[in-house]
């Protein structure tokens, strides 16, 4: 620096001082004329020579400018070759990442299909022959769910048809095919000698007509057949009709379930078998062959109807319940294939569940997976609040709910559905910072569970929901999700790619439940009230018709119910099917939590 400073004034010190014009120096003072002329002469050669020299370095640096500019087109070229080479090295860097995407994609899928190499026990649609549409790709209802992660690029809807309505009429049948049918029909007995039961003649008000015995078939330890007589008479002035007239130790009416030669018990008997025990038709009427009695399935089936038409008139009682004002309900659907005689289709059948009140009702529209038939369902109810699946919110629910009819009601999303995608991410997909959202929304849910433990009541469940504990756990959530969405890994695992597409959706529906203490963190009591039905359906493949999936539809609301209030489903059914043979009628007071206070003079 010192240095400098002494640069610096040495400069100003020259650039002050004052200059003095000079004379120009004479070089030819004193020289002779002759000398003149010499030194003029070699100034002029000198001058030529200069001026040789000069354009003859112009030239050269004509040709050296030429050079350069020959340079500068070749340095061009190889600076355009080198941006091409650059792209093209570009696009198979981006190639290769995409390949390597691809690689570790189908990777992942073959790990998950050796660990499950055995195949499910989910039944698959008919394949369509040569002569049929073709089938559409990947259309099983669980794949679509399974990848959907909240983003448009993830929905399929495969399964769905959106073809027709869903009152749309069924296609033309085939002539029916009638070369199969047998020559005769058995007819209805039990092995061993029927139970008679005569009439008193006696106590007839009237001219006897005809007699004749009618067959009804109870079930108690053992199948037993019972025979009532019944008297053909007509008294004076009145048309003839049939009447049964006990004698004494006999039972004083005729034991039989309206509309079929059924006891009340026996109508209970097959009802459990088929709807509780998931024991199919083929498998009960080959039992009650083995016992000794001759019966058709169509039969059974056709008892079955009978019992469901007064179970139909409870289940409306259930669904205004479950509808009450203010109330919170889970639903979800599952799949069924349904037998259109010559093929089968895929249909759907829903259920929905008020855990406050105890009920479940499970629904089938026709078979239909529309937008309609939820928000049919419902109607004009006022609830609080409603969970679901992400799948079904988004394609089935869709804005329903935000319209002016559901304005006021929380529309929930099931954290365990998040949660088991960052579970499959981190197993599947091998990405270890998937555990950290696992574990997150595990320490969630053992929070509920020991508030559940605890008894809270909802306002104290609120307050700990809202306490700094949770909030914690919430930012957190929150803050590594952008995180994560920030980094936009290429290699990223596709698992772990809907995991994170499907919390960042849906993050205001699934965590809609911390400001309510009533509302609940997951869907799992539709799922596990709709897996007795999923159950039932591998078990017996397909319904043989519509109707078959209506009775189970209303078997399955009622039995689930009373399973809801933990009571006794052998009971409640042998008590309704008695109280209904009996008269009764009051369907408001039949339900499992009043079915004591029915009364039979309905």
């Amino acid at each position: 620096m010192i240095g400098l400073q002494h640069i610096i004034e040495t400069k100003r010190e020259l650039l002050g001082r004052e200059t003095y014009s000079r004379n120009p120096v004479n070089y030819s003072e004193g020289m002779s004329e002759d000398q003149k002329d010499r030194y003029i002469q070699y100034l002029a050669e000198q001058n030529q020579e200069l001026k040789l020299n000069g354009e003859a370095m112009k030239l050269v640096l004509d040709d050296f400018m030429g050079k350069i500019q020959e340079l500068e087109g070749k340095m061009s070229a190889v600076e355009s070759s080198q941006a091409g080479l650059q792209k093209e090295l570009s696009e198979k860097s981006k190639l290769c990442r995409s390949l390597e995407r691809k690689v570790k994609s189908l990777q992942e899928k073959l790990d998950y299909a050796n660990q499950e190499r055995f195949g499910d026990r989910r039944q698959k649609v008919r394949k369509k022959t040569s002569d049929d549409k073709p089938e559409r790709p990947d259309s099983d209802r669980e794949r679509e769910k399974e990848d959907y992660d909240g983003t448009d690029g993830t929905l399929r809807t495969d399964s769905v048809d959106d073809s027709q309505s869903r009152d749309a009429k069924e296609d033309a049948k085939k002539e029916r095919d009638l070369s199969n049918r047998p020559d005769g029909y058995k007819t209805m007995g039990v092995v061993g000698e029927p139970v008679e039961h005569p009439s008193d003649l006696t106590k007839v008000p009237g001219r006897i007509i005809e007699r004749r015995m009618v067959r009804v078939f109870s079930f108690r330890t053992f199948l037993a057949e019972e025979r009532f007589e019944m008297v053909h008479y007509a008294e004076p002035g009145k048309k003839p009709k049939w009447g049964y007239f006990p004698t004494e130790g006999h039972p004083e009416v005729v034991t039989k379930f309206e509309g079929t030669t059924a006891t009340p018990e026996f109508l209970q008997a097959i009802a459990y078998e088929v709807y509780v025990k998931n024991v199919t038709f083929g498998l009960l009427h080959q039992w009650l062959t083995d016992m000794g009695m001759t019966i058709s399935k169509n039969t059974l089936h056709n008892w079955l109807k009978k019992g469901k038409k007064y179970l139909d008139k409870l289940v409306c009682v259930l669904k205004e319940i479950a509808l009450e004002k203010d109330s919170i309900v889970n639903c979800d659907e599952t799949w069924c294939k349904i037998r259109k005689y010559d093929h089968y289709k895929k249909c759907y059948i829903w259920v929905l569940v008020n855990k406050a009140q105890k009920v479940a009702v499970f629904f089938y529209e026709n078979g239909s997976r529309g937008r309609e038939v939820l928000t049919d369902f419902l109607g004009d109810a006022e609830l609080k609040g409603i969970m679901s699946d992400g799948y079904n919110a988004y394609v089935f629910i869709g804005d329903e709910l935000k319209s002016a009819k559901f304005k006021d009601t929380v529309h929930q999303v099931c954290m365990s559905h998040a949660r088991n995608k960052f579970v499959k991410a981190a197993n599947q997909g091998g990405e270890q910072n998937a555990v950290s959202f696992s574990d997150d929304m595990k320490e969630l849910f053992e929070k509920e569970r020991r508030y559940n433990e605890a008894g809270l009541t909802p306002a104290e469940r609120l307050k700990e929901r809202q306490g700094l504990a949770t909030k914690e756990i919430i930012i957190r959530i929150r803050s590594r999700l952008d995180s994560e969405l920030a980094n936009d890994s290429e290699l990223r695992s596709r698992y772990y790619t809907e995991a994170l597409n499907y919390l960042n959706h849906f993050w205001k529906e699934i965590f809609a439940y911390l400001q309510d203490g009533d509302l609940p963190i997951d869907n799992n009591l539709a799922e596990r009230t709709i897996r007795k039905l999923t159950t039932q359906r591998n078990n017996s493949y397909h319904y043989g018709s519509d109707i078959g999936a209506e009775m189970a539809v209303t078997y399955h609301s009622v039995i689930s119910t009373v399973k809801l209030h933990g009571s006794s489903v052998w009971n409640f059914i042998g008590t309704f099917f008695k109280k209904i043979f009996n008269g009764c009628r009051d369907y408001v007071n039949m339900v499992p939590a009043r079915i004591a206070l029915a009364t039979s003079q309905c």
